[in-house]
């Protein structure tokens, strides 16, 4: 996050240097000007690109720590034995012939504007923790630096970027705009924070603005105040000066360079009040903010949507309990239910996912937000269909252990068409039957519907090439 409150060390504007180069929650510019043309180049030199590419101009990206059930909510499977179909039943929905589970009646109503993936799935190869999976769906890459037993290490600037920290750079957003906010809580896995959510490589500019408060609460984000004699006068004619420096930018340090990045930012925030009016969620009615659900998870959806009106690029969010918490009661919970599934989707999570999610979908289409928006719900992997099977010798009474081989998710807006189901899983929601997808082919999605090509290379630390994901291309299908 930033700030302009008062600190020891102050630049000759009155803010202070190492304020602004702690900038790293801001998702900034800093493709330069070279590298921004010869991405352009190569985009132009690229064949069609299908279908959807470039219907999206922003991306929210819910992201499910601990993974649902994909069985229980999106894959129900009633002719299977009761020990893999569980407790719940399908429920129809407003779309012709998909049907979903029943402890989501609210979003069986909203099935018009959204589809269902039912294939998506990988290979574990040993490794079935959470981790690995995290890293793989935000990153599109797989988890090279992770312990032998796939858990995860704590993010460095060697990482490769996540999918957010590539769209705030390879799509960044207008001046004074937010390329890349994360709001909810911090991917959280075991004592490790952030897996796979940050820049890595590219380096903190386009880390994410982060904004973990409670969100049923007053928001306080960092960096929108100004010291008190600082005024936006006075900004302008720093400003002013700082043109005529920049006619001997060549004559800059790579440090310096960098530093440009995080005033020039900042300054544009600031003096562009829209990004910091999206945190103001006291703007919104009451019966709004109940309609979304006095929750974490259905303020911070709030957020989001409130976010994408101020035209932020990506958006975060992220189930306020790390992916293998204790799912206990409450609305706050994990999804990482290996013991006492069915009450605990029931009772805690569902209710609070399905009352939250639904007026977001719904509000979004309503407010003609969705068109542009690609919106993407999905955990790091599904649950295993027989009920009290162990797959990482974790599983107790009626619960469902880990289960990357097959799962679900959900994709809307965007370009993408809606009430619809793209492949099909076998009978008993094990593995894909049809039309199987890749972690990585969703992420190629998310690149493909922003107007970003999959293929995109940059270098990494040791001066290798990378593609923006690892061998994923885009479902097409989807659009």
């Amino acid at each position: 996050m930033i700030s302009f409150l008062d600190h020891p060390r102050r630049l000759c504007d009155g803010i202070a240097r190492r304020e602004l180069l702690s900038l790293g929650g801001l998702s900034l510019l800093g493709l330069g000007l070279p590298e921004f043309l010869r991405q352009q180049a190569a985009q132009a030199d690229q064949p069609e690109h299908g279908n959807g590419f470039g219907a999206a101009r922003s991306v929210v990206l819910i992201y499910l720590q601990g993974s649902p059930s994909h069985i229980d909510l999106w894959d129900p499977k009633p002719k299977a034995p009761a020990e893999i179909r569980g407790e719940f039943r399908p429920i129809a929905t407003r779309s012709p012939g998909l049907e979903i589970g029943e402890v989501l009646p609210r979003l069986a109503q909203q099935s018009q504007h959204y589809s269902l993936v039912r294939s998506i799935g990988v290979d574990p190869k040993g490794l079935r923790n959470h981790g690995a999976a995290i890293y793989m769906l935000l990153t599109g890459h797989s988890p090279t630096n992770f312990s032998p037993t796939g858990l995860a290490v704590p993010p460095s600037r060697e990482d490769l970027p996540s999918v957010g920290a590539n769209v705030g750079r390879y799509q960044p957003a207008d001046r004074g705009r937010f390329g890349y906010v994360a709001v909810g809580a911090p991917v959280q896995e075991g004592r490790v924070t952030g897996v796979g959510q940050a820049a890595g490589l590219h380096g903190a500019a386009f880390d994410p603005y982060t904004m973990y408060d409670d969100a049923t609460k007053p928001l306080q984000p960092l960096g929108f105040t100004l010291p008190r004699e600082m005024t936006l006068d006075r900004i302008s004619s720093r400003v002013n000066l700082r043109a005529a420096i920049d006619t001997h930018r060549d004559a800059l340090t790579g440090s310096q360079a960098s530093f440009d990045q995080y005033y020039d930012q900042a300054l544009s925030l600031i003096q562009t009040r829209r990004a910091a009016t999206a945190f103001e969620l006291a703007e919104e009615s009451t019966e709004t903010r109940n309609r979304y659900g006095m929750t974490r998870f259905g303020q911070s959806l709030l957020l989001a949507r409130r976010l994408v009106e101020a035209e932020t690029r990506f958006v975060q969010v992220t189930w306020p309990a790390g992916s293998d918490s204790e799912p206990v009661p409450g609305p706050d919970g994990s999804w990482d239910t290996h013991r006492n599934n069915f009450p605990m989707l029931r009772d805690h999570r569902c209710p609070v996912f399905d009352q939250s999610l639904s007026a977001f979908i719904q509000d979004m289409a309503l407010r003609g937000l969705l068109e542009n928006t690609l919106v993407v719900a999905i955990g790091e992997f599904g649950r295993s269909p027989k009920i009290g099977s162990p797959t990482t010798n974790n599983v107790g009474p009626g619960g469902r252990d880990h289960w990357p081989e097959c799962y679900s998710f959900l994709i809307a807006g965007g370009g993408v068409r809606p009430g619809r189901v793209h492949g099909q899983s076998d009978r008993h929601g094990g593995w894909p039957k049809t039309d199987p997808v890749h972690p990585y082919d969703l992420v190629a999605t998310i690149y493909h519907a922003i107007g970003i090509n999959p293929a995109t290379e940059y270098h990494d630390t040791l001066n290798r090439p990378r593609r923006l994901v690892a061998s994923g291309q885009p479902i097409l299908g989807l659009f």
